[in-house]
């Protein structure tokens, strides 16, 4: 069975329209966080890209639709990116800078090759543009918050393939030109439908599970004041707000704050060997162990299921590697506790204002990427191991 390009077409649109429609619904009723609002707008780009291309199908002289229909393609790959970016709570003033012009370039590539650039007008633009923000987006799942999430590998491999895939098709279209016949064969847009409607389906169904696993960790999406998981302890969101409002009248009153993350290596493989219910029981007295040793005053908040945040004010006389030391000590003594045959690492990662200004997100980057990296190596920085 040999099916048309308009069929095609109208299927790769059908697809996209559905998993929008799904993924808003989704998104509504969870009430979404940024990266999940972000990926929705991805959706929403790709079906306003879908239609733009039936368009110039049923009316191959509005040559607008092409235009229209590549930067709103562009637009849906780099949007995934930015919700990577989101996700990882960095700041996405400069990828939108980066994005914006990528669309532009690709919008005006298509509108110069005018009525007379058929179906590939713009297309070495859309191709490689595809190509860098698939790129991009790629090595954002590899890093910071998203990368410990196991639903991300999917996400790599999505923007991965798509990247490999715009290249190979840049490659193709300028050596040997678009009526070869493999360009016809292997990388004409009877396969990019085909293709989109694979990775949608793929990207729909990691999106969902990584902004379930976002929301969850927020809370209920519906309250923006703060709150507080069972065992007492802040959920990220409200943390981070909390820790932001803190380090601003820290800063003001000439004040200091340190910022210890505590982390646990990978539960996954506990769970793997011990099963779940051992990994959740370690985890849920992991928080609560750290909720009870961390001083007095301090804010405790949960940075995802293995990793948690202990925030306080400091002076020239706070000793903050001899209260970390301490809260390592208590942390393993009481995981010790529980008495499984293997316990994970217990990773410790500090950051102070006092060398790391005052920006809370910079704050919390730093501390949790040296306890991502004292949980795996043991190498702690008071200086045991």
């Amino acid at each position: 069975m040999s099916l048309d390009l308009l069929s095609l077409q109208t299927a790769a649109s059908v697809v996209i329209v559905i998993s929008t429609v799904m993924y808003l619904l989704d998104t509504l009723m969870l009430k979404d966080g940024l990266p999940g609002r972000i990926w929705a707008s991805a959706y929403l780009a790709g079906t306003f890209s879908a239609l733009c291309y039936l368009g110039w199908l049923l009316l191959p002289d509005v040559y607008l639709a092409i235009a229209l229909g590549n930067g709103a393609f562009v637009a849906a790959t780099g949007l995934i990116w930015l919700g990577c970016v989101a996700f990882n709570g960095r700041s996405a003033r400069v990828p939108s800078v980066v994005l914006a012009a990528v669309i532009l370039v690709v919008i005006i590539s298509a509108l110069a090759a005018g009525p007379e650039g058929g179906d590939w007008a713009g297309a070495v633009a859309l191709f490689l543009g595809n190509a860098a923000l698939a790129v991009a987006g790629a090595i954002e799942t590899r890093r910071g918050a998203i990368r410990r999430r196991w639903s991300a590998t999917g996400l790599t491999l999505v923007l991965g393939i798509e990247a490999v895939w715009f290249v190979a098709r840049t490659v193709v279209f300028v050596g040997v030109g678009p009526d070869s016949e493999l360009f016809r064969t292997a990388f004409d847009t009877r396969v990019s439908s085909l293709l989109t409607i694979t990775l949608v389906i793929a990207a729909v169904v990691v999106t969902s599970a990584l902004r379930a696993d976002e929301s969850a960790l927020r809370g209920t999406g519906a309250s923006k004041s703060l709150s507080v998981d069972a065992d007492g302890v802040l959920f990220r969101e409200s943390f981070e707000a909390t820790m932001a409002i803190v380090c601003a009248r820290a800063e003001v009153a000439g004040e200091g704050v340190g910022l210890i993350c505590v982390r646990v290596d990978d539960l996954r493989r506990v769970a793997v060997a011990f099963g779940p219910d051992e990994a959740e029981s370690i985890a849920r007295e992991f928080r609560a162990s750290v909720r009870r040793h961390a001083p007095t005053m301090a804010l405790v908040g949960a940075l995802d299921p293995a990793g948690v945040a202990v925030a306080f004010t400091t002076t020239a006389t706070t000793d903050v590697k001899r209260v970390a030391r301490i809260l390592h000590e208590r942390v393993v003594s009481d995981l010790g506790r529980l008495g499984p045959s293997a316990l994970p690492v217990v990773g410790i990662g500090m950051a102070l204002t006092a060398d790391h200004g005052f920006d809370a997100a910079a704050l919390v980057a730093r501390a949790d990427e040296a306890a991502a990296h004292a949980a795996v190596t043991g190498t702690q920085p008071f200086g045991l191991v």
